[in-house]
């Protein structure tokens, strides 16, 4: 028999909850067929077999939680297939359709379960939270693990990456603590918010900034939207250093060419933050087409996990739902976001007489352990010029 663990998804997360089986126990399937949806903290994916042959056990039911390396399936596996095993292992890949099987693959026989001998000892991390740590300037060897087998998760590299000199490690939940009686755990995507924000308030010194746009030259089917991102772009080519990444433990910054802009969406799971890549180099229609995208990705819940990372600043339009102003949370290692109230006619003067004109609240959070307060306003001015024009 063959147990195959839960893998990396992609993201370095340590655990993943179990939507819906696509199969049962008894099933006959065919290696790389999707067996299982799982919900991460990014995104919904369907899990492929590994294997060809018999579903023995399913390990867990839909809403468990189950932690990366933790056993997920038990196979019948045909020869075959078992023989292809070991390059799964030593594939690296991590998104769905070329998932690799966990550290150890399992034998069980009448005297008890044999895992296979784990690889040599060296730094044990996902391609996607590699990549973090060389964006971020992280040494991965300095690292302290937290995921399962001694694996460095994208969570250990942001807490490297943000923590001061003298600060203390930021805490995060894991599903080791049960929650108490009466109270319901927090899954998915509202579980990674939690653990995000309390890794924000722990690190980030945040100062908040807000004033208003009048907008009352738009037309009557200006894309609004896209005239906010346009306005971005301006401010970030105005003031640059609000598009960059902080690194904490060494205090520097790198700032960044490309403006990828995450955008706040709210769905009934919780609030994800896809991101347009590079606006500067997209047209209109192109910025339109990506929002339309966003929301079909929101109902579904399966954003693909490229659009969840990336972001070097990002947009919080809460005014569509209510809401003037806020002071918005950053998520490290981006130093600004930016916040967009509820529209509003108001009464104002124009050529020294009373007029309504529409307006438009603008908020703009910094962290200030970068950003300075001028730098923070000219950006802010330069954003409401540009949609004011």
């Amino acid at each position: 028999m063959k147990i195959f663990y839960l893998p990396d998804l992609g993201e370095g997360l340590h655990e993943a909850e179990i939507r819906e089986w696509l199969v049962k126990e008894g099933d006959q399937v065919t290696e790389d067929q999707p067996i299982v949806s799982m919900e991460t903290a990014k995104a919904l994916l369907d899990v492929p077999s590994p294997f060809t042959g018999t579903i023995e056990k399913l390990h867990g039911n839909p809403g468990d939680l189950v932690k990366t390396g933790a056993p997920l399936v038990s196979f019948n596996a045909d020869a075959q297939s078992s023989h292809h095993v070991e390059q799964h292992r030593k594939d690296a890949g991590t998104v769905v359709g070329n998932i690799q099987v966990g550290d150890t693959v399992i034998n069980e026989s009448a005297t008890g379960i044999k895992p296979a001998a784990a690889s040599g000892a060296r730094v044990k991390a996902s391609p996607a939270v590699r990549k973090m740590a060389s964006e971020l300037g992280v040494d991965l060897n300095t690292v302290t693990p937290t995921g399962p087998g001694e694996s460095i998760t994208a969570a250990d590299v942001n807490a490297a990456a943000t923590s001061k000199p003298s600060s203390i490690q930021p805490t995060t939940a894991t599903n080791d603590v049960a929650a108490p009686e009466g109270y319901t755990a927090l899954h998915g995507v509202t579980r990674s918010m939690a653990i995000n924000m309390a890794l924000a308030h722990q690190t980030v010194a945040p100062v908040t900034l807000v004033d208003d746009a009048d907008i009352q030259h738009f037309g009557p089917n200006e894309d609004i939207s896209v005239r906010i991102m346009r306005a971005v772009q301006h401010a970030c080519e105005q003031v640059p250093k609000l598009n960059s990444h902080f690194h904490g433990k060494s205090l520097s910054y790198k700032q960044i060419k490309e403006i990828n802009l995450a955008i706040a969406v709210d769905t009934e799971a919780g609030l994800y933050a896809p991101v347009i890549k590079d606006i500067g180099n997209k047209t209109d229609l192109e910025l339109r087409e990506k929002i339309n995208e966003f929301k079909v990705h929101a109902k579904k819940q399966d954003f693909p996990p490229a659009d969840l990372s990336g972001a070097t600043i990002s947009l919080s339009n809460f005014g569509v739902f209510v809401g003037r102003y806020a002071s918005p949370i950053i998520v490290p290692p981006t130093v600004a976001i930016i916040g967009i109230g509820k529209l509003r006619e108001t009464v104002v003067a124009e050529n020294g007489v009373p007029a309504v004109h529409k307006i438009m609240p603008v908020s703009i959070t910094v962290d200030h352990r970068l950003i300075t307060g001028g730098e923070a306003a000219r950006f802010l001015a330069a954003l409401i010029n540009s949609l004011q024009q």
